[in-house]
């Protein structure tokens, strides 16, 4: 009895996961090419890291999308992440940096900002 209590567990969990699913850097871009800001990107990654959630399994979910998340030695409940990549879309060498930065109390997350930043480094 206890292993089928387990084993219906398990599946409920994974499929909690999979409808609200970890956005990476090419689904940030899309998010961001549809509303031309922040926003729609900002409610995905709100939907996969909710208010509230532990901070120790987000950070490891943004690791796992090549995000890189450090804190500063003042702000040690505050995470600053990054996921960037290099573009060559619209013909010019970009380097889009988006930022995620969290703020947590007592290993929850109790806010997200997230913003984009583009480095030129030519023209089309």
């Amino acid at each position: 009895m206890i292993w089928l209590a387990i084993g219906l567990t398990v599946p409920a969990a994974t499929a909690a996961i999979a409808q609200n699913p970890f956005p990476d850097w090419q689904q940030l871009e899309l998010a961001h090419k549809r509303d031309g800001g922040t926003e729609a990107a900002r409610l995905q990654m709100l939907a996969a890291l909710p208010i509230g959630s532990p901070l120790d399994p987000a950070l490891r979910s943004l690791a796992t999308v090549g995000a890189t998340c450090k804190s500063r030695r003042h702000e040690p409940d505050v995470k600053h992440c990054l996921i960037h990549q290099y573009s060559l879309l619209d013909g010019a060498a970009d380097d889009i940096r988006w930022t995620i930065t969290i703020s947590a109390s007592r290993g929850r997350i109790e806010s997200l900002r997230l913003g984009r930043y583009v480095d030129r480094h030519g023209t089309a």
